[in-house]
């Protein structure tokens, strides 16, 4: 079995929008399927962290509408499922749709991850704080913005002279919109001082 895309992302999505994913049965068997909806999050560390509560799948299905949550792909095979934003008042949704095999024993479960955003803005990403310890950079980064979005720069390396030894460019990853995450840089030996530099903040020390 096979599925695509695994990431839907969208800025300034409209109620009525439709987006489309495409399963696959590579194998020689029917493969019997059952679609659900829930949301996630991240962890401190950026990690995805999927929320499967009542209260949390049904934020999830009263904005996306699946065209239907059973399906059987014939081998070799395939299916689209439609799934339409039926509203839009909101900021942004972190939603997930689970794809699961509905056969006895071993399960298969793939996500989808939907990242929506009613904004056309760009993230809004800042570092709030950072701590230089030997050899390791931890950092975190803030998202104050209305949609989701990495934090970009670079990290300036200075030796024990005091002289610039290295300019690193870094991203965080993706930060959710609300959301932090820390960012942890393994450093070279000789490095005795560093400064985040951010292009919308200037110089964190």
């Amino acid at each position: 079995l096979s599925v695509e895309p695994v990431i839907i992302e969208a800025a300034k999505v409209q109620a009525g929008q439709t987006f489309e994913v495409v399963c696959r049965n590579q194998g020689e068997e029917e493969i019997h399927l059952r679609l659900s909806l829930a949301l996630f999050d991240q962890d401190e560390m950026g990690s995805v962290v999927f929320l499967e509560d009542a209260e949390a799948v049904q934020k999830a299905r009263d904005v996306l509408l699946l065209d239907l949550e059973e399906l059987s792909l014939e081998p070799k095979g395939k299916e689209t499922v439609e799934v339409r934003l039926g509203g839009d008042d909101f900021d942004h949704l972190y939603a997930v749709l689970f794809i699961q095999s509905n056969e006895p024993g071993v399960q298969i479960r793939f996500a989808v991850l939907f990242l929506l955003s009613t904004a056309g803005n760009q993230a809004d990403v800042s570092v709030v704080a950072s701590r230089h310890h030997q050899q390791v950079l931890r950092f975190t980064v803030e998202n104050g913005g209305r949609r989701h979005g990495p934090w970009e720069g670079e990290l300036h390396l200075f030796g024990s002279a005091g002289q610039l030894g290295e300019k690193l460019p870094l991203t965080s990853g993706l930060v959710l919109a609300g959301r932090s995450r820390s960012v942890e840089v393994s450093l070279p030996g000789w490095v005795e001082r560093v400064e985040i530099v951010s292009p919308q903040t200037g110089r964190s020390p």
